[in-house]
């Protein structure tokens, strides 16, 4: 098998993995935040990876309306730095029902280099203060 054909694979099942975690028993718990009308977001404490001052967590975003790409929800794995109040993205999965029970239609898998401010009234905000502290 050639270099390409392994990444691929590797892909693959690194896709196949996480959709079986993210798809167990979640306990997911309603953030209570302004969002956009038609948005609703979740999060699942009991996903929470601790490493230092850094946080992992499992996000549930549902839409009303499908959205572009055909997904109506998506679950995405964020990593938070509880010092500097920042977050980013780690993996990133598509589901065409709203509450992210069926197969995946798309994923994304690349930690984000990029690191973004949490305003202090999003989501992310409510995320930071209760997995940080």
């Amino acid at each position: 098998m050639d270099k390409f054909t392994q990444l691929i694979m590797r892909k693959i099942l690194l896709v196949f993995f996480l959709t079986i975690a993210a798809s167990a028993q979640a306990n997911w718990t309603a953030i209570d935040s302004p969002t956009k009308k038609g948005e609703t977001h979740y999060f699942d404490l009991e996903t929470v990876r601790k490493n230092d001052h850094f946080r992992k967590v499992w996000v549930l975003s549902s839409y009303d309306e499908k959205q572009i790409g055909g997904y109506h929800s998506i679950k995405t794995f964020y990593e938070f730095d509880c010092t500097q109040k920042k977050t980013r993205s780690v993996t990133m999965l598509l589901y065409p029902d709203i509450k992210a029970s069926g197969d995946v239609i798309g994923a994304h898998h690349e930690e984000s280099t990029d690191w973004f401010d949490i305003p202090s009234d999003s989501m992310f905000s409510q995320i930071v203060r209760v997995v940080c502290d």
